[in-house]
């Protein structure tokens, strides 16, 4: 699976968007280049569109495993995420339920203007 990262100064999050096909090495690699280069803002305030995704080829174990990973970045920690999905294939129910074990909420949406309204909300650091 490709993926794309950008801030957006209009908007003032990150734009997280997931396409092709989904494997466990290249959302891990997409969550450390997300921290590396945008974990230092506060808020933080992450846009995951993850509607482009074709095909979902983790294993459940490894969207566990992905889900741990992200719920343990520090630099995520006080983020506030909102997922896009699409309704036919949601590929990211067993991720966010390990990641909120670890303590991070993500927020699951199925459009872009309730995504951005939801975030454009959470000026604050969460405390």
């Amino acid at each position: 699976m490709s993926f794309r990262i950008r801030y957006d100064a209009e908007q003032r999050l990150v734009r997280l968007l997931f396409y092709g096909e989904a494997t466990f090495d290249s959302r891990i690699e997409a969550i450390r280049q997300l921290a590396a280069r945008y974990g230092h803002l506060k808020p933080l305030r992450i846009l995951a569109d993850v509607r482009k995704v074709s095909k979902m080829s983790m294993s459940k174990e490894e969207q566990i495993a992905f889900g741990w990973f992200v719920g343990g970045q520090e630099a995520l920690k006080n983020a506030h995420i909102a997922v896009l999905n699409k309704p036919q294939l949601n590929t990211t129910a067993v991720m966010r339920n390990a990641a909120r074990q670890q303590g991070l909420e993500l927020f699951s949406f199925l459009t872009e203007a309730e995504a951005l309204e939801w975030l454009a909300s959470r000026n604050e650091v969460p405390g």
